[in-house]
């Protein structure tokens, strides 16, 4: 069994961080390098989070086209708005290829994770990334997310086709008039007693 693709439950006296080790450096490693300490998962720098993403894309093959030439080196990263950028980039990948919620915010919000704060949903993200790239390459999700879309647009463009649909969806035809014959319908009352005499 893949522990990856169906991990086991996270028990009660777990810390949220260990699954993510679990996942990408267990008994099948995604990652290699760099060591995933509890210290490093319960604040993870940019740098870290750049080498965990290289690593699992070198090893994996997942959404190799995803990132332009200059983003595929940590050292070429140095702002703020770059660093936004790329973690963008990847957790709206992972949020389209794993279909989860309605935007890449639901599993780590990159300005959070370059203030060094929300550690908890970072290795959401990290744990996503890994079940995402053990089962696909992610090419499709990588691909939609280089055309500018993300998983909040996706569900927008979604909802939008589903309420077309639904208006317009073809009203069923109205029920066709009975063709049976009444003897008794219409007429005056001497031509209904005739027709009952006639069908008594």
């Amino acid at each position: 069994r893949d522990e990856r693709a169906h991990p086991r439950p996270v028990e009660m006296g777990d810390a949220y961080w260990t699954l993510t080790q679990e996942l990408l450096q267990g008994s099948s490693p995604l990652v290699h390098k760099p060591k995933l300490t509890e210290t490093l998962l319960k604040k993870p720098p940019f740098r870290f989070l750049h080498d965990v993403v290289s690593e699992v894309q070198r090893n994996t093959g997942y959404a190799l086209h995803l990132f332009d030439e200059e983003e595929k080196t940590s050292a070429n990263i140095k702002d703020k708005a770059a660093k936004v950028q790329y973690l963008t980039k990847i957790i709206a990948c992972v949020a389209i290829d794993s279909e989860v919620g309605s935007s890449p915010d639901v599993l780590a919000r990159p300005l959070k994770i370059v203030a060094g704060l929300e550690p908890e949903r970072t290795n959401a993200f990290l744990q996503a990334l890994a079940r995402c790239a053990s089962r696909g390459d992610g090419e499709s999700a990588a691909r939609r997310v280089r055309n500018g879309e993300t998983n909040e647009t996706s569900a927008a463009a979604s909802e939008s086709e589903a309420a077309s649909r639904e208006k317009n969806k073809v009203a069923p035809p109205p029920s066709a008039p009975s063709t049976s014959f009444d003897p008794f319908a219409g007429g005056t009352d001497e031509t209904r007693a005739r027709a009952a005499a006639t069908v008594s």
